[in-house]
């Protein structure tokens, strides 16, 4: 008897065969099975190794250190780029001078470095114009103070990441024995003139006689407050009006401390703080966190934060803008990584975190952080009043030499002139 096997069988014999074939050769030689992981992994930048960077603290913080916040932003930029590591050092400030003004090989040099406020201590020349690199939108997002402070001889040197304005920090215990009340819109030179005048007495303490003082403030190549209350329009430079008040502060009723044109933070804060000997100090948001981690410790005093009074001015000055510029490099994807990380800390999340460490936004687009802080809100809503910053052109023409002679003339007022 003949056994017929139809043509189908036949076929599905012969698919049956290859299928062993081919199982065969993927037993023996392996197959690479797509990762079903892929699509959430991230892939290696084309340049992989170190970025140093230099921080210094040319602008103060709440917290006094920008550390948390910028580690922070450092980890998601090294999660986003495998391999890629940013090494911070910080250094002083007197300690950054010292490097360049020694004529430092270019071997040594940082790939990204915070730009100095007032001094030129990074040689324009070493540093990358960014201007190639950062779309016009994204300028447009920074306040305007931020974008003159990046901003030179046509060239964008750095990205600016936060603001810290001066603020009148008044100490209440004073202000209720001298019965003064503080109102609530914003302050004018007038109030101001007569808190100081009323803050500033004597009294016997024990078998001495102790100053209390109306104003104090405090000064150093990076950080000049006094600035923000005497700097004036374009076409004046110095406001006369505010100038003049705080001449006949020293003058006419010693409401000002001997020698407080060469005041160190610490020294105002000694006195305003820990002897409680000012009636309002003139300071940074420092002051102010500092002050509440005096009261968690059952020391201090409450405290009023008030903005800078406007009076007629077009808008008021500051020169509390951190930024960061690069320093020139061959390597272009290195370059590149750079001004990424840059970049990442003015998007709006970096931004919003600025709340951590008691800074404000130098983007002016973002929402109000300081919402459910009443004394740092009222800081937040007068930076829409600081137009004028170290890097206009009328200022660095005429500015320096104006203040010059407003620290000798206080100076002189105060006999402490060298």
């Amino acid at each position: 008897m003949k056994l017929r096997v139809k043509p189908f069988t036949l076929f599905l014999y012969g698919i049956v065969l290859v299928l062993i074939v081919i199982g065969a050769k993927i037993i023996s030689n392996g197959v690479n099975l797509p990762d079903p992981l892929e699509p959430l992994t991230v892939k290696k930048p084309e340049w992989t190794g170190l970025i140093t960077l230099w921080d210094v603290n040319y602008v103060d913080c709440g917290t006094g250190s920008n550390a948390g916040w910028l580690n922070r932003q450092i980890q998601r930029f090294e999660r986003n780029n495998p391999g890629v590591f940013i090494d911070v050092r910080r250094i002083t400030p007197e300690r950054m001078k010292m490097y360049f003004e020694g004529n430092m090989r270019d071997e040594f040099l940082p790939d990204i470095i915070a730009l100095p406020v007032y001094e030129e201590i990074v040689p324009q020349d070493l540093l990358l114009d960014l201007k190639p690199y950062i779309k016009q939108n994204e300028l447009d997002r920074l306040h305007h103070i931020a974008k003159k402070r990046i901003t030179r001889n046509g060239k964008i040197i750095g990205i600016p990441w936060m603001i810290a304005p001066y603020a009148l920090i008044f100490n209440n215990r004073l202000v209720e024995e001298a019965n003064i009340i503080i109102p609530e819109e914003e302050l004018d030179f007038s109030f101001l003139d007569s808190a100081v005048r009323n803050l500033t007495f004597s009294k016997m303490e024990g078998k001495s006689q102790q100053q209390y003082f109306g104003f104090c403030t405090y000064s150093n190549f990076h950080s000049r407050p006094l600035l923000s209350i005497i700097h004036g329009n374009e076409d004046t430079i110095i406001d006369r009006k505010a100038y003049n008040l705080i001449l006949k502060w020293y003058q006419e009723s010693g409401a000002l401390p001997q020698g407080m044109a060469d005041y160190t933070f610490n020294e105002a804060w000694e006195l305003f703080a820990r002897q409680g000997r000012v009636g309002i100090l003139l300071g940074n948001v420092r002051a102010i966190y500092q002050m509440r981690s005096l009261q968690q410790m059952g020391k201090g005093f409450d405290i009023t934060v008030k903005g800078i009074p406007a009076d007629d001015k077009k808008g008021l000055f500051s020169d509390q803008v951190g930024a960061y510029g690069i320093i020139k490099t061959g390597n272009r994807e290195k370059l590149g990584l750079c001004v990424s990380f840059l970049k990442m800390l003015i998007e709006d999340d970096a931004q919003k975190e600025l709340k951590l460490i008691g800074a404000f936004p130098a983007v002016s687009t973002i929402e109000a952080i300081y919402q459910d802080d009443p004394q740092m809100s009222v800081l937040e809503s007068s930076l829409q009043n600081y137009i004028f910053s170290p890097d206009d052109r009328h200022w660095k023409e005429n500015g320096e030499r104006a203040y010059a002679e407003v620290k000798q003339i206080l100076g002189r007022a105060s006999g402490t002139e060298e």
